[in-house]
C-alpha cells in the first residue's frame, strides 16, 4: 500500500552457477533476471509508475545496505545477463557474430521466444524499462533501432536491418544483381536450388509464403524472394517487440514519448554509452585531495587513455551503472600503510565515492585501476560476503513500511 517499500532477496551465487552453464536450465529461472521476474513478474503496471527506486536489494549472504548501490548493481547485472546469452530472450546480432558492419554490440529479440511465458518476460522488461526511465536509472541494454522505433511509433526500414545484419542485405543485393554479373537464366537454374524459405536469427527455417518450401526460386522471381526475405527478417520479432512495447507504454504512456526520436528514447532509457571527461573533471568533488594532487592527475590521464569498454567498466565500478556517470562523483584519499602501490582503489557505489592511494606513477594507477574495474565490479566496499551462506537460499520478497532503512519482515510465504 502507500508508504510500503519492496525489498527483494536474490541469490547471486545461484546466478553465477547458471551463468557458467546456461544449458542446465534453459528457462534461466536461477539467473538474476529469472529470480527478479519470479518475484515481481506478477506486479501490475502501477507498481512501476514511480520516480523512486522500484525495490531495494538484499544479496543473500552478502552484507550490503541498499541505499542505492546494490539496486543499481542488480540492474546492471540483469542487463549484463540479458546481453550475454545467459537467458534465451536475446541473441547476438549477426553483425556481432560475424564481426561485420556497424553496431556490433547489439542484441536482437529472439524470434523463437514466442510462448506466453516468454512474452510475459518481454512485457515485464518493458515495464522495468519504463519504471527505470521514470526513476532516472539507466538500463545498459544494447537493443536494435527497430525496438525503439516501435516504442515511439516509427516504422522500421531496411536500414534498420542492415544495422544489425549487413550480410543478409549484401547477399540479397548480390542476388538481385546476378544479371549484371553475367548470370543467365539457364546458368541460374543449373547452379541454384532454392525454395521460398529463409532462416531467422535463431536459426529457425520458415516459409516466406504458404507452401514456400515447395516453390522454387527462379531467375525471374528472385526479386520477389529477396523482398520477402528482407521483410520477414525485419519483422521477425514482431510479437516480442509488441510485448515489450505494451509493457513500456503501460508505465510510460505513448503521448509521453510521441515527440521523441528513437535515438533520444534510447539514450533516456539506456543512458549515454560514454561520458565526457572534461565535464566529469568540472563536476567532481574532492575530500582530502585537490585537483593538482598527483594521484588525481594520474587518474585523469588513465581515463583519457581508456577506450569505451574500459570507461564503461569504470562507470560500473564507481556507480553500479555501465552508463550515465553520476555528476556528483567524489574523489578521496585512501589512507595506506607502507607502500601505496600495493593497494587497490576503493569505490562505494551507493555514494559515488572513489578512494585513491598515492600511487608512485601513472603506470601503477593504470595497472591497479584496470584490475579493480575488471575484477571488483560486483564486490565493492559496500559488500561483505558471508562464508556460511546457504547457496540454495531461495529468492524472497518483503515489504517495509515507512522507508528504506526500517527493518522488514520476510514475506517469502507470499511467493
Amino acid at each position: 500500500g502507500p508508504g510500503d517499500h519492496l525489498k527483494v532477496t536474490v541469490n547471486r551465487r545461484k546466478a553465477t552457477r547458471h551463468r557458467l552453464d546456461p544449458t542446465r536450465d534453459p528457462s534461466a529461472k536461477d539467473s538474476l533476471f529469472g529470480q527478479i521476474f519470479g518475484l515481481l513478474g506478477h506486479k501490475p503496471a502501477g507498481f512501476f509508475r514511480t520516480a523512486k527506486r522500484l525495490w531495494s536489494v538484499v544479496f543473500a549472504g552478502e552484507g550490503a545496505d541498499d541505499v542505492g548501490g546494490p539496486y543499481r548493481e542488480c540492474l546492471a547485472e540483469i542487463c549484463a545477463e540479458l546481453m550475454s546469452g545467459v537467458t534465451p530472450l536475446f541473441l547476438p546480432s549477426p553483425n556481432q557474430a560475424l564481426n561485420l558492419g556497424q553496431h556490433r554490440d547489439k542484441y536482437l529479440l529472439n524470434p523463437g521466444c514466442g510462448s506466453p511465458a516468454h512474452l510475459s518476460m518481454y512485457t515485464f522488461l518493458g515495464r522495468l524499462a519504463g519504471g527505470c526511465l521514470r526513476g532516472g536509472e539507466p538500463l545498459p541494454l544494447y537493443l536494435p533501432s527497430t525496438l525503439w522505433k516501435a516504442v515511439v511509433g516509427e516504422a522500421p526500414t531496411v536500414a534498420d536491418l542492415e544495422a544489425v545484419d549487413r550480410a543478409v542485405i549484401q547477399s540479397m543485393g548480390y542476388f538481385r544483381g546476378l544479371d549484371r554479373q553475367g548470370i543467365t537464366e539457364e546458368l541460374f537454374a543449373d547452379c541454384l536450388e532454392a525454395t521460398f524459405l529463409t532462416a531467422l536469427s535463431d536459426g529457425t527455417e520458415v516459409e516466406l509464403i504458404p507452401g514456400g518450401r515447395g516453390i522454387p526460386v527462379t531467375f525471374h522471381n528472385r526479386h520477389v524472394y529477396a523482398d520477402l526475405v528482407l521483410s520477414r527478417r525485419l519483422h521477425e520479432s514482431a510479437a516480442q517487440t509488441r510485448a515489450f512495447t505494451a509493457g513500456f507504454h503501460s508505465v510510460v504512456p505513448p503521448h509521453a514519448t510521441a515527440l521523441l526520436s528513437w535515438q533520444q528514447l534510447e539514450v533516456l532509457v539506456c543512458g549515454k554509452p560514454d561520458f565526457d571527461l572534461e565535464e566529469l573533471k568540472e563536476a567532481v568533488r574532492y575530500e582530502g585531495l585537490t585537483p593538482t594532487d598527483l594521484r588525481v592527475q594520474y587518474l585523469w590521464q588513465v581515463l583519457a587513455e581508456f577506450g569505451p569498454a574500459e570507461r564503461s567498466l569504470f562507470m560500473r565500478f564507481v556507480s553500479g551503472r555501465e552508463r550515465a556517470m553520476p555528476s556528483r562523483l567524489k574523489l578521496l584519499a585512501l589512507p595506506t600503510v607502507g607502500n601505496p602501490d600495493t593497494y587497490l582503489p576503493h569505490a562505494s557505489t551507493c555514494f559515488f565515492w572513489v578512494s585513491l592511494p598515492a600511487y608512485s606513477s601513472v603506470a601503477v594507477m593504470r595497472e591497479k585501476l584496470l584490475y579493480a574495474i575488471r575484477n571488483c565490479a560486483e564486490i565493492d566496499a559496500d559488500f561483505r560476503v558471508r562464508e556460511d551462506m546457504d547457496e540454495e537460499a531461495p529468492p524472497m520478497v518483503g515489504v517495509s513500511e515507512g522507508g528504506d532503512d526500517e527493518d522488514f519482515e520476510d514475506y517469502s510465504h507470499l511467493l
